[in-house]
């Protein structure tokens, strides 16, 4: 977890996931001093400092620590205008909704392999087009159309030239 900026134990900060709207909407006013809590809010970890559980009024939900693929800048603001950035988040505290497994493999997917003929062959063509000269096998047909729309009707459509 993020240290303070005084770059000892500070202030710690961290992305909670919740996939129950109901708890959701229970931990959001009571952060924002809306609502009030009866009993207690604790989220506890193990010895592995991985899994966890978050007891929210007695109910326990599983929580597992993932660390976030990059670093996020968590700002805050008194004035609604201007904006003061607090920490660093390099963790989630997730489990309470699935955790995105595997995300950075299946969004960065490998590039496929193309045949390095094949490339060349294209490459050649389209040298071929920017020329002006056909590519072999194919005939270019320079065809002039204007777009014409029709007073009466208001409806348009392309005809040849000539």
């Amino acid at each position: 977890m993020a240290e303070g900026a005084g770059g000892g134990a500070g202030e710690e900060l961290f992305v909670l996931r919740v996939a129950d709207e109901a708890l959701a909407d229970k931990l959001h006013r009571v952060l924002r001093e809306e609502a009030t809590v009866h009993g207690h809010v604790e989220l506890t970890f193990q010895d592995n400092n991985l899994d966890g559980v978050l007891s929210v009024e007695g109910v326990s939900y599983p929580v597992k620590l993932l660390n976030l693929p990059t670093v996020v800048e968590a700002y805050k603001t008194y004035d609604e205008i201007n904006m003061v950035k607090i920490n660093d988040i390099g963790q989630a505290a997730d489990g309470v909704t699935p955790p995105m497994r595997n995300a950075r493999q299946r969004h960065f997917k490998p590039v496929p392999k193309v045949d390095p003929g094949e490339v060349a062959a294209v490459e050649r063509d389209l040298l071929a087009l920017l020329s002006g000269f056909a590519p072999a096998g194919m005939r270019i047909t320079d065809v002039e159309e204007e777009f014409v729309v029709d007073a009466h009707s208001g409806a348009g459509s392309w005809q040849r030239d000539g």
